[in-house]
């Protein structure tokens, strides 16, 4: 077997005796072959509730604070969750209240 650097000579040495659209077509194929052994990167993952509980909270502020605005913005918008924002504070029993 050839060592890389005459390798590398050898196909360079080829490669430059192809037309030019032979040469993209080699191109094309060693991307190709170089996509098939690198695994694909992998998805970023969210930590679940226990792994954002157990975090300090400075880091579980950073955690959450991509995910902030949108839940502000849900319970404003959302007709399910305003329903929370207005609740009837007179039927609240509060410690200082005499019965």
């Amino acid at each position: 077997m050839l060592s890389t650097a005459h390798l590398e000579q050898a196909l360079l040495d080829h490669l430059r005796q192809l037309p030019s659209e032979k040469q993209q077509e080699v191109l094309d194929f060693a991307e190709f072959l170089r996509q098939k052994i690198s695994p694909p990167p992998a998805p970023p993952t969210q930590p679940s509730l226990q792994q954002l509980a157990s975090l300090p909270l400075s880091q579980r502020h950073q955690a959450l604070a991509p995910f902030i605005a949108d839940t502000a913005a849900d319970f404003k918008t959302d007709p399910a969750l305003t329903e929370f924002s207005v609740l009837d504070s007179e039927d609240w029993e509060l410690p200082d209240d005499e019965p």
